[in-house]
């Protein structure tokens, strides 16, 4: 089933993939966690974030401001996580044996390593990245490029798998390839 994809990775020593989306779908619900961060804003900070999104209030704070705001993110991702569906795509993963296999998220470390978990996919991922462990979050290539680092890869005998445009430009600023999780599974 997988010889297509196989032939598609063929070029590269390193795969990296999104998480959320392209190997699970964590069951977050957006607008809960955003009026959550709305009502700690406004409480807790006398801050209005009315209309942001929440990666806008993320941005809008730093230091212990930003703190409670993902306390309330971290959280929530961890139960959706808990609560994962596994995509067709995770179940190219134990053919990837001869790959260096990462994980780059939007996500926190723990609600990807929960998620993992819960697929069954921690034996094959050897290094993970999530929110925290950087500064800029993709597009920026910061993420993929510290997690080539942790794996001993470059750029260009990598790709990066995921279902978003912004996944594209990260792939593309971090100078690997890129190829879209649906061209495997269509």
């Amino acid at each position: 089933m997988w010889e297509r994809a196989l032939k598609m990775l063929a070029p590269y020593e390193t795969v990296l993939f999104d998480l959320d989306g392209t190997l699970v779908v964590l069951e977050v619900d957006w607008p809960r966690v955003r009026q959550e961060m709305e009502d700690f804003a406004a409480g807790s900070l006398g801050r209005d974030f009315r209309g942001m999104t929440v990666w806008q209030m993320l941005r809008a704070t730093e230091g212990e401001e930003r703190r409670g705001l993902e306390e309330i993110l971290e959280r929530r991702e961890v139960e959706g996580a808990l609560k994962a569906r596994k995509q067709p795509l995770a179940d190219l993963l134990p053919f990837l044996s001869s790959f260096k296999v990462g994980v780059v998220s939007l996500n926190s470390r723990v609600s990807c390593l929960t998620a993992l978990e819960r697929a069954g996919l921690t034996p094959y991922v050897a290094a993970i990245v999530g929110r925290e462990d950087t500064e800029k979050p993709k597009p920026d290539p910061e993420p993929l490029l510290l997690c080539l680092r942790a794996l001993g890869s470059t750029p260009g005998g990598s790709v990066f798998i995921g279902d978003r445009e912004r996944d594209r430009l990260t792939a593309r600023h971090a100078g690997t390839a890129f190829i879209g999780s649906t061209e495997f599974c269509g």
